[in-house]
């Protein structure tokens, strides 16, 4: 059993409970944890204990470490099951599923996105989901990497941005295209510009529209989501009728 560590405040919130049209999405500061690591190491399994001693930097592996224990730890809230003993299967572009469980703790489907001292993790019940957060670069050639990556409608509304505007409208549809593709669990053997990101209006959610057919995916649909200023953020959700959640680990009580 895990031991709280005792320079950690108690934190009184409730933890939420998730319905059929929920959809949580946790926001997640590293950082904030980077005194447990040792401990929280232990929750991981020894695949993933040998892969964290594979990253060449310290900073690297505690991300990873601490990324993947959290998502552990919040698992184990959903399923009732100890984050320790929770099991995870494979598809064939590496999307992770529960495995091993009862059928009620298998219908609760996930995805884990970390950049920097950042982790996501969206959860929902019995609908595929996929999640993705970015770090800001401020040296990254966003028009360039448009062009060559994007689809054609994208680069273009980019071109008609300047500045700051071009590097967070370029963040905004990559975090939508990874959310995508990682929520139907084809990766990026899908090419960014097979389909096209489409916004409604200034508002944060959009659809899927396929580049060769023009039809859109109407089993999906995407919300951007409003994080820190330097950071660019996206949910894809299967199906229709959801509502969606963010919430932040560090006001719950996760060990």
């Amino acid at each position: 059993m895990m031991s709280r560590p005792s320079t950690r405040p108690s934190v009184s919130k409730t933890f939420p409970s998730l319905g059929p049209s929920d959809v949580h999405v946790w926001f997640c500061d590293l950082l904030h944890y980077a005194e447990d690591q040792r401990v929280l190491a232990a929750l991981l399994s020894d695949d993933e204990q040998a892969r964290a001693a594979r990253f060449a930097f310290d900073r690297d592996r505690q991300r990873y470490i601490l990324s993947h224990a959290l998502l552990r730890l919040l698992l184990s809230r959903y399923t009732h099951k100890v984050a320790g003993q929770i099991r995870f299967s494979f598809g064939r572009h590496g999307k992770p599923a529960i495995s091993g469980m009862s059928a009620a703790a298998e219908d609760i489907q996930f995805s884990l996105s970390h950049s920097g001292p950042y982790a996501l993790v969206a959860v929902a019940k019995g609908r595929a989901l996929g999640a993705d957060v970015e770090v800001l670069k401020a040296d990254v050639d966003a028009l360039k990497l448009a062009r060559r990556f994007f689809a054609h409608g994208e680069s273009a509304l980019m071109a008609k941005c300047e500045g700051e505007a071009r590097r967070h409208l370029f963040y905004r549809f990559w975090t939508a295209k990874e959310a995508y593709l990682k929520g139907k669990g084809v990766g990026l053997s899908l090419g960014l510009d097979r389909f096209e990101v489409l916004f409604e209006g200034g508002s944060s959610l959009a659809q899927v529209r396929w580049t060769d057919s023009g039809a859109f995916d109407p089993g999906w649909h995407i919300r951007s989501l409003a994080l820190l200023d330097h950071l660019a953020g996206a949910v894809a959700v299967q199906g229709e009728e959801w509502e969606l959640h963010q919430l932040e680990s560090t006001a719950y009580s996760l060990y």
